[in-house]
């Protein structure tokens, strides 16, 4: 304004007290020009609508506003104390409300006519038109001087549309806050935001803002796979005019140690129109398991032209998570006519295939869409214009002979299936009698344990309904006399102490019951709890003022758990606990914490939680160290280990060979690895030699201590950042399907023997250094389908495959950890014998453990 770039002309006013003194062109900052600045006519308080436009002409970026009071040499008295801002991107389009990060719309003015005052516009704003809105609580009259700052948009985009972003958690919402378009039904559409606002995200993407708001992830829109595998994300994006693209820059995130990658693959089309698309280019990222910095993915565009871009972006894992999208293109002069739509004739639809195979083979940037379009419209031609009749019964006779082939060869494959399984000779299950021959896996009827509000677990809100798994034939009735050999087809415990319950299996299972965990998770199944609660036993009392609280690990229904230093915890330990020169007096511990509010059931639970846990003596499960009884809230201290669960440790690391020493990486050997499974079996052979039921044994419920020492522990399920690794059914039950055995999930039958399934995949996570989720090619759905192969022994079930480097006879132990038949499945003990045997010799002292830093949980 001030440097005159702007004309007269493009400066306009919805009205002037008067027009040659105080009109609009007198309005430049820090120039005295007949009034001295630009007055509406009317008085200005909330309610009224003034305004100043400036007519950009082209789009620019605007960062910063100034404005200034009529000074009118000395005698002015009119400024604005406050204003708002409003602009027009697109001609003829909608006038927009600024908004900044925070949501506020009213920007500090002026206190005085004579000082000109700066203020940051975050996001910034793309536009062709701005209007200042002058602004008042109470009446006032208003006079304003206006200067902008900033640049041209280089980029010439008006819009993008997408889906929005997901939550993801209970502390991240991966959303677009700052898009200034419309927004309908998880949709946006018509506007720009933070994939525009110029500003890159940590890689770290659980950190706050840039800017200061206390937001964690809000530099990030990030979408999650939630159930079709092959559904990519499409963004739509709209610009000032046909232009000439070469390249496109997307800022991504690759932290794939929390399911977060950058895309497998990205498509890109073209559109003048913005109906129908055309010239799509292919790009596939190779994916990258050893760097997780977010990075800048740069794609050419092989020069292709038009006014729309549609991108699909098809996941590789289940997050993407994006921060900026740049293009780097020229504007093109001339008139462009929009694509024709498809057409719709037998001979059109097979150059439509025919195409898209083209496509994909390298083409001149500049000359190869026009060739291709000549050869497809000499194919056009020469397309015949109708089909003759004998050609159509032809193809009628032709398509019912097919029809029979297959419908011949399914029932050929039924009859030899049925046949296939009535013969099996394989030890099964005693005759159930049904008078239907399914099975409803009925999961949302959930009583007791499993039944949460919503705020009871971080993880996502998904409604799935009951799922119907088909039973194998009925064996022939045995002869009269003949004993009917023991089932190992059992009726699920009392429905108190299930994840999940089947409504229609009839036979017999001790009910075992369970603890309620303070954050919400059933802890144990204990069959002898009565025996373990008669004990008396004291837990030291601890001083609370003792405890410095560090961070929340994990909440639920009931509580929460913190991570807490103990000062001088040591003088508090009772004679088990070995206390030496070098330990520490204060240690880290996990707190867990009872809310206020909880029901008289609820601390009642916790009461026991705390008497049985606090009988558990192993040096491989995590052990109550005190209590805080005295005043609300209730408290419970255990042991927790200076490197934070093993999922996150070993992360961290990868395998050693030559590259990872090369780079510096941080390198676990495999005798290590075995060396910390040895440990998980020792203490789930101390909770078996009890009959004790873990149910939710994996590596983030293992905690990892000084020479890779490693303790079992019970609080994963309360961390958000696992939320992903457990599957709500109906909003109620809470599972880790895919660390579960098949008569858990569908049976809700929770034995030692479940447990053992468990450990095969959690010692698979340990050798895989959990990279990747188990079954990460199936959906949830998918997962419980192959319990349902288990329960029919179809032959069908698909098992995690076999680790890199894992040995055969390591392998083979995970498969009979995955028999279908519990009795055939090892025992704690065994494998407890078997892991130390194949790691004999091995001393943690050799690993270079002094390269690890504490992790922040």
């Amino acid at each position: 304004m001030q440097t005159m770039e702007i004309p007269d002309t493009a400066i306009v006013a919805s009205s002037s007290y008067d027009e040659d003194t105080v009109g609009p062109i007198n309005a430049r900052i820090r120039t005295e020009k007949n009034g001295g600045a630009w007055c509406p006519k009317n008085v200005i308080t909330k309610d009224t609508y003034e305004y100043l436009q400036i007519n950009l002409g082209e789009l620019y970026v605007i960062t910063d506003v100034e404005t200034q009071g009529r000074f009118g040499n000395g005698k002015g008295q009119e400024y604005a104390e406050a204003y708002v801002l409003e602009y027009q991107r697109e001609d003829n389009g909608q006038w927009l409300r600024f908004r900044d990060r925070a949501g506020e719309e009213v920007f500090r003015g002026n206190q005085n006519t004579y000082r000109a005052e700066l203020r940051g516009v975050s996001p910034p704003i793309i536009a062709k038109r701005i209007r200042f809105i002058p602004y008042s609580e109470h009446p006032r009259t208003v006079c304003m001087r206006v200067e902008m700052y900033g640049c041209q948009w280089a980029d010439a985009l008006l819009s993008y549309s997408m889906p929005q972003g997901h939550q993801r958690g209970t502390e991240l919402e991966l959303y677009d806050y700052t898009y200034d378009g419309m927004r309908k039904d998880g949709y946006l559409s018509g506007g720009v935001g933070q994939l525009t606002d110029g500003l890159q995200g940590n890689s770290n993407f659980r950190m706050t803002d840039s800017k200061g708001l206390g937001v964690k992830g809000y530099d990030w829109v990030g979408w999650r796979n939630n159930s079709d595998m092959f559904k990519p994300i499409e963004i739509i994006f709209k610009f000032d005019g046909v232009r000439n693209f070469s390249e496109v820059f997307l800022y991504c995130n690759n932290a794939y140690k929390k399911y977060v990658r950058v895309f497998r693959t990205a498509l890109f089309s073209f559109s003048n129109g913005g109906k129908y698309y055309r010239d799509e280019i292919k790009f596939s990222y190779v994916k990258d398991t050893i760097v997780e910095y977010a990075r800048d993915i740069s794609i050419g565009l092989k020069h292709n032209i038009g006014r729309y871009i549609k991108m699909q972006l098809f996941f590789e894992a289940r997050w993407i998570m994006i921060s900026e999208v740049r293009f780097e293109s020229t504007k093109l002069e001339g008139n462009f006519s929009d694509e024709l739509p498809p057409s719709t004739t037998h001979s059109q639809s097979i150059e439509t295939t025919t195409r898209s195979i083209d496509i994909l083979l390298p083409k001149d940037k500049t000359h190869g869409g026009n060739d291709h379009e000549r050869s497809r419209n000499d194919r056009q031609h020469k397309a015949p214009k109708a089909m003759d009749d004998s050609y159509v019964g032809i193809i009628i006779g032709a398509l019912a002979a097919l029809i029979i082939i297959l419908f011949i060869v399914a029932v050929i494959i039924v009859v030899r299936h049925r046949r296939s399984k009535h013969n099996n000779n394989q030890p099964c299950q005693k005759p159930v009698v049904l008078g239907d021959r399914h099975v409803t896996i009925n999961l949302s009827d959930l009583r007791g344990g499993c039944t949460n509000d919503s705020r009871d677990y971080a993880v996502p809100d998904v409604t799935k309904s009951s799922l119907t798994v088909s039973l194998p034939p009925r064996p022939p009735r045995p002869p009269k006399g003949t004993p009917i050999m023991g089932n190992t087809l059992d009726k699920p415990p009392n429905y108190e102490a299930l994840y999940a319950a089947a409504d229609i299996v009839n036979v017999h299972v001790p009910n075992i019951p369970s603890l309620q965990g303070v954050s919400g998770n059933n802890i144990y199944a204990v069959p002898n709890a009565d025996l373990l609660l008669s004990i008396d036993y004291s837990v030291a009392e601890f001083p609370r003022d003792n405890l410095k609280f560090i961070e929340v690990l994990g909440e639920g229904q009931f509580g929460e758990v913190h991570l807490c230093e103990a000062a001088r915890i040591t003088d508090f330990l009772g004679e088990e606990f070995v206390v030496t020169r070098t330990t520490p007096r204060s240690m880290l511990v996990a707190v867990k914490m009872l809310r206020p509010s909880a029901d008289d059931r609820a601390r009642a639970d916790f009461h026991k939680e705390i008497k049985i846990m606090s009988q558990l003596k192993d040096p491989n499960i995590v052990r109550v160290l005190g209590v805080c009884t005295q005043e609300e809230p209730l408290c419970m201290i255990v042991e927790y280990m200076k490197y934070g669960d093993l999922n996150q440790f070993i992360l961290e690391h990868v395998p050693e060979s030559p590259v990872a020493a090369a780079t510096n990486a941080k390198t676990m050997s495999y005798g290590c690895l075995i060396f910390m499974a040895s440990q998980i079996a020792s203490g789930m052979k101390y909770l078996e030699s009890l009959n004790m039921v873990h149910r939710d044994l994996a590596t983030r419920n293992c905690l990892v201590g000084h020479n890779y020492c490693i303790k079992i522990s019970d609080f994963g399920m309360s961390r958000s950042l696992y939320s992903a690794d457990y599957y709500r059914i109906e909003g109620r039950a809470v599972l880790p399907i895919r660390w579960m055995a098949w008569e858990s999930i569908l049976l809700g039958k929770f034995t030692t023997k479940s447990d053992v399934w468990s450990f095969a995949v959690t010692l698979w996570e340990i050798l895989t250094f959990a990279k990747e989720q188990p079954y990460e090619a199936l959906t949830d759905e998918q997962v419980i389908e192959n319990a349902g192969h288990y329960y029919r022994n179809d032959g069908r079930q698909v098992y995690l495959p076999q680790p890199p480097n894992c040995p055969k006879e390591i392998y083979d132990l995970m498969r009979e950890c995955w028999n279908r038949q519990e009795s055939e499945r090892p025992s704690f003990r065994e494998i407890h014998m078997f892991l130390q045997r194949k790691n004999m010799g091995y001393n943690p002292k050799d690993e270079k453990m002094n390269q690890i830093k504490v992790p922040i949980c």
